[in-house]
């Protein structure tokens, strides 16, 4: 599933505008392959990914590009890459989390990211997403007084604009080849859907939502912070965040299950 929300964003329905550009001012450094491929990555994922950036004036996709363009040569000029990039991607993922699980939508209706119903994420967050936007820091920028349906717009921009940035530092990390060999064995997607459980338990527990009961007895109000504590193995900076994580919550249920290719 998570590869084909990756793939509907990433159809591509219009001709490359190459706002950043290897001939572009960012030059001497793009000659240097560690920014080429930035600039490959961000013209890939954003600037010329309608469906990341439409309704977006140019003038602030070119903006957000130089953003992600700086946080990139952050990474690429660290004394220790890899776990720059780790600190971005782990930014961006929980970002990202923290918006998806907002978007998925309850039982009965469709659920076309393979989450709900897995590790305590259940799609009963979208009704609540007017007390969330007002309660919550991550939302301050949004503008008072939104409808239900103009809150929903705002948060999908968000979310696509956050999938775009995540995608960028998780195409870095397979250049610097903080990656495992076998594709299905990998932890970028159980990673990802740990921090979906963890933004799920966090938006309960601000709400005064019950639990959701979670494996061997463990409600998600701790079972989350477990779920949570994936972030901080990613940190740390173990070659297989994965395997650690699975060796210290082995009763939790593994997130390597929620998606199947």
């Amino acid at each position: 599933m998570l590869k084909k929300i990756l793939q509907a964003l990433l159809k591509p329905n219009h001709q490359p505008e190459m706002i950043i550009s290897k001939s572009s001012s960012i030059d001497p450094f793009v000659q240097q392959t560690g920014e080429a491929l930035v600039v490959d990555l961000i013209n890939r994922f954003w600037v010329n990914n309608k469906s990341a950036n439409d309704h977006c004036a140019k003038g602030m996709v070119k903006s957000i590009a130089e953003k992600m363009m700086e946080d990139c040569r952050q990474v690429l000029t660290a004394t220790d890459p890899i776990i720059a990039n780790r600190q971005h991607l782990a930014e961006s993922v929980l970002r990202c989390a923290k918006l998806q699980v907002l978007l998925i939508s309850p039982v009965p209706e469709h659920d076309g990211s393979g989450l709900r119903g897995q590790l305590g994420i259940t799609g009963e967050l979208k009704s609540k997403i007017l007390e969330i936007i007002k309660s919550d820091k991550e939302f301050a920028s949004f503008p008072e007084g939104l409808s239900f349906d103009q809150a929903w717009a705002q948060i999908q921009y968000a979310y696509r604009r956050a999938w775009a940035n995540m995608n960028i530092f998780e195409g870095l990390r397979h250049e610097f080849n903080d990656i495992h060999p076998e594709q299905s064995q990998d932890w970028f997607r159980p990673f990802f859907a740990s921090q979906c459980a963890y933004a799920e338990s966090l938006y309960r527990e601000e709400l005064g939502m019950p639990a959701v009961p979670g494996t061997a007895g463990n409600a998600d109000a701790s079972a989350g912070k477990m779920y949570g504590a994936y972030r901080e193995i990613v940190l740390n900076g173990d070659k297989f965040p994965d395997q650690a994580w699975e060796a210290r919550y082995p009763n939790l249920v593994n997130p390597k299950t929620v998606w199947k290719d």
